[in-house]
């Protein structure tokens, strides 16, 4: 059996506001020793000067690896989502062969699949085929392809994601766990204990209101979250339920998407990353899985 320890990652969403730099200091200060960036961002440090080289040098001066590039949405023909405004689809409309050309060039092991596309514009056959596509190209480039379930698009709830890795059965696939989408998809439990605990390669934990605030819209709620042990989501449960299955065996973190966190500095976002998960003892003790599947 194999039973490796969870890699506290610091995702791109708590240090959207800070300088490339003090994004890795944040991450070493608050002990974690992994980070996700979008491609986007990286594409815009190029334009300013910042190369990948030097990405990865800032990164290791602080005993950080960049290991997920997050998201790709332009997976699939129909990808332009049709409720978050232009300069949203302008931002992610970044190509699959830019996002692996840059995955390959930080040393990624992981990414992101964004379901962008409108609820119901695929076929669960079709969707199930471009999803082992896109895995198929990025298992060309070393990379776990890892879709990450959304409840204001197209793959909505933690079933529906697990029923489309399921169903394409691929050596490299696997699935990002959000707490806050999983809360606001209604997904159970009893889904998180059917899948594989080696298959969950990323859980994001943030907190929020229960129920959803009367006038308040999933993407308004998406971008507005809470620091984990502040909300009165079920996050003791969603833990425990993913430790017993070994799904906290791979990437975790808070991911808290705030406007409040552009008021925050380095050691600011590193004390909030580190105090939010002392509240779950669980997270960081890893169980027994099976073997790592070589890509």
């Amino acid at each position: 059996m194999h039973c490796p320890p969870a890699r506290l990652t610091m995702p791109f969403s708590n240090v959207l506001h800070l300088s490339v730099v003090d994004k890795f200091a944040a991450t070493a200060a608050a002990g974690f020793t992994e980070i996700a960036l979008q491609p986007q961002e990286i594409i815009r440090l190029h334009r300013q000067g910042v190369t990948v080289a030097d990405l990865i040098a800032m990164a290791a001066d602080h005993g950080v690896r960049i290991n997920r590039l997050d998201p790709l949405c332009t997976w699939n023909p129909d990808w332009q989502p049709g409720n978050m405004g232009s300069a949203f689809v302008d931002d992610h409309r970044v190509s699959a062969a830019a996002f692996f050309r840059l995955a390959e060039q930080l040393g990624c092991e992981y990414m992101s699949l964004n379901a962008t596309f409108r609820a119901g514009a695929y076929p669960h056959g079709q969707l199930v085929e471009y999803f082992a596509d896109i895995c198929s190209r990025a298992r060309e480039h070393g990379l776990f392809c890892d879709l990450e379930p959304i409840p204001m698009w197209g793959v909505r709830s933690l079933e529906q994601g697990w029923e489309v890795v399921r169903d394409a059965d691929q050596r490299n696939d696997g699935l990002v766990v959000d707490t806050l989408h999983f809360v606001r998809s209604q997904s159970s439990l009893d889904t998180l204990s059917l899948i594989p605990g080696d298959l969950i390669h990323c859980v994001q934990i943030c907190d929020g209101a229960l129920p959803l605030p009367p006038g308040r819209t999933l993407e308004q709620d998406c971008f507005e979250r809470q620091w984990p042990g502040t909300g009165q989501f079920p996050l003791h449960d969603i833990i425990a339920a993913l430790h017993r299955h070994g799904g906290l065996n791979h990437q975790v973190g808070p991911e808290v998407f705030s406007a409040a966190n552009s008021e925050l500095d380095a050691h600011q976002v590193a004390a909030l990353c580190r105090s939010s998960l002392a509240h779950y003892p669980l997270v960081g003790h890893s169980v027994p899985t099976r073997q790592p599947v070589a890509i």
